[in-house]
């Protein structure tokens, strides 16, 4: 798919799943930014960057450790959640660009803190957006990309089933797919920390589903039919707990040195 198509899959979805998307990660985080945040190891004097902020989560929960944070979005809809989660917390140092993430709208080593989560399976070319990330980082600063990566023998049926349940999904990255981002650009090994998301309700997902090629019910019924299973077939740890179909994502978190 050519990049200017992607876009627009990206800006036509999730301009529908803004509203929804945000409800569902913000009643995500329940813990997982603390890691997050210990790996990154932000400090009061950082200026962060959050490359495809969505409706600014992720940003907002690293605004009080850090001087200043920026969100980044490519689509309007996002960014006005995104503000509005800012004036709910009353969050003074952070404001909002839209912007694409091949052509960062910001000049070389602006920041010392350049993360991005939940956004590269969304992305064609990973690599030269990782290269964007690392061109506005200073020397010395952190890159942090946090992702589903589900494991190597279910990654194409992972992507199969998530295009067809969100179709701006591309590929979700394996973690050796993700930790090798920055070979050949001046950034060090990267620490890598995998983790796997709470327990989500399926239907809670579904709730931000805007499917083209099939419905939300015979979404729920693949959904389900794996659960019976047992297999895990489609790549989601879907399970019957208590009468209530859930799924799980197995993700990573890779932080990078710029040198």
């Amino acid at each position: 798919m050519r990049e200017d198509e992607q876009k627009a899959k990206v800006i036509g979805q999730f301009s529908l799943q803004a509203e929804g998307y945000s409800r569902l990660t913000s009643s995500m985080t329940n813990g997982r930014q603390e890691g997050f945040r210990a790996l990154l190891g932000p400090k009061l004097d950082d200026l962060l960057l959050d490359v495809c902020c969505g409706p600014g989560t992720l940003t907002l929960d690293l605004a009080p450790y850090v001087a200043h944070v920026t969100g980044l979005d490519l689509t309007p809809a996002m960014l006005v959640q995104a503000r509005a989660a800012q004036e709910k917390r009353n969050i003074n140092n952070a404001e909002w660009v839209e912007g694409d993430v091949y052509a960062l709208p910001f000049a070389d080593a602006a920041f010392s803190l350049v993360v991005s989560g939940a956004a590269f399976h969304h992305i064609t070319t990973p690599r030269a957006a990782f290269a964007e990330l690392v061109r506005v980082c200073r020397p010395g600063g952190r890159i942090a990309i946090r992702d589903v990566t589900p494991v190597d023998q279910k990654s194409a049926a992972y992507d199969r089933m998530e295009i067809l349940r969100d179709p701006s999904h591309v590929h979700a990255l394996t973690v050796d797919e993700m930790a090798g981002l920055g070979e050949g650009l001046p950034v060090g090994v990267p620490v890598v920390r995998g983790s796997v998301t709470a327990d989500l309700p399926l239907d809670a997902v579904l709730a931000t589903s805007f499917p083209e090629a099939i419905t939300i019910a015979a979404l729920r019924a693949m959904f389900y039919a794996d659960a019976l299973s047992g297999e895990d077939a489609l790549g989601f740890n879907a399970r019957l707990i208590e009468g209530d179909l859930r799924v799980s994502y197995r993700q990573t978190t890779c932080v990078w040195i710029k040198y």
